[in-house]
């Protein structure tokens, strides 16, 4: 659906949609916060942790999975097919044979899932089987957009969310001011969130073609012309945000811009409030857990190398306990 515009992306979003309405999402909190706990209880335990691979990106694979229902024997493999997928993302000269490869192995593991949920009358509550007998208007989802939207879900539930995590406790980590703050007075955590979204903007960029010509700022955009959409640049405009360059998770919304993380328009992010939910969690558990997030000596974080998502690949930490 992300290819697609008008009448079409409005069919396919609507289908793809019923695996994300508010009651779907206040289901899986549950199972998100047993996750979350789990994770943090594993870190806990630890001298040394990697905050991306132990929750920021462990929470939402996991969730994902729960949700297509992934065998857990395949669930480190998908996981690893994906991150190579969003590598070859960046442009022809990223995509390797083995980010071929690792899409070819997707797509069978896609079909088998597939044969599996129609052999039995696809009549499970998972999200492929939602999918599957999802309709409006007598029209269903084929075969080769489910693999797409399979394929969406998983980059982009994986993915950006796992960058919002450990970006905000980066962040917060680096300000005890903030982070304690958040201890004190957890009803921050909601405006921490968006700041953290403003702040990490996971995805770079999306790029889109104009379909008449059209003048803005002075400046005539041609029809077919593409046109790049800099998501963090736009998080970070003084013209709309007060000392933009600054993280601050008191900053007042209301009276300042909406961060574009997740878009605008008809393509806003279907999973909004999942990644949202999924970040809450983990703030929660975290601060009320954990007394303060420290870096290992001559262990810094370190960012993917990508020009399509932006954040941490290695976060090495020690974390203090309550």
């Amino acid at each position: 659906m992300i290819y697609q515009d008008g009448e079409q992306h409005n069919k396919q979003r609507a289908l793809v949609s019923s695996g994300f309405t508010p009651r779907q999402m206040r289901k899986m909190e549950t199972r998100a916060r047993e996750i979350c706990v789990d994770l943090v209880d594993k870190m806990l335990a630890k001298d040394e942790v990697d905050i991306v691979a132990d929750l920021a990106g462990a929470l939402p694979a996991r969730l994902i999975a729960d949700m297509i229902d992934i065998p857990e024997e395949k669930r480190d493999a998908v996981l690893n097919w994906v991150n190579l997928i969003v590598a070859g993302g960046q442009g022809p000269e990223y995509v390797t044979d083995e980010v071929n490869d690792a899409f070819t192995n997707f797509c069978e593991h896609h079909e088998e899932m597939y044969q599996d949920r129609m052999a039995s009358g696809a009549k499970g509550s998972d999200l492929l089987c939602i999918w599957i007998n999802a309709e409006i208007n007598g029209e269903k989802l084929d075969e080769s957009q489910l693999l797409f939207e399979h394929v969406l879900l998983n980059v982009g539930g994986a993915e950006t969310t796992r960058s919002a995590i450990a970006g905000g406790l980066e962040r917060l980590s680096n300000d005890q001011k903030q982070y304690d703050a958040i201890v004190d007075d957890p009803s921050l955590i909601a405006n921490a969130i968006e700041e953290i979204l403003r702040w990490v903007c996971p995805f770079v960029n999306m790029y889109r073609t104009a379909t008449r010509d059209y003048e803005l700022h002075g400046q005539v955009i041609k029809e077919g012309q593409q046109v790049g959409v800099i998501y963090p640049a736009g998080n970070r405009d003084p013209r709309k945000f007060k000392d933009p360059h600054t993280f601050n998770i008191f900053r007042d919304f209301s009276t300042e811009a909406k961060h574009l993380s997740f878009g605008l328009g008809p393509h806003f992010c279907l999973g909004s409030s999942l990644a949202r939910m999924e970040i809450r969690l983990s703030l929660e558990e975290m601060t009320q857990r954990v007394k303060r997030i420290r870096s290992p000596e001559g262990k810094p974080p370190e960012y993917v190398t990508s020009s399509f998502v932006r954040g941490l690949g290695k976060y090495p930490a020690i974390l203090e306990p309550r």
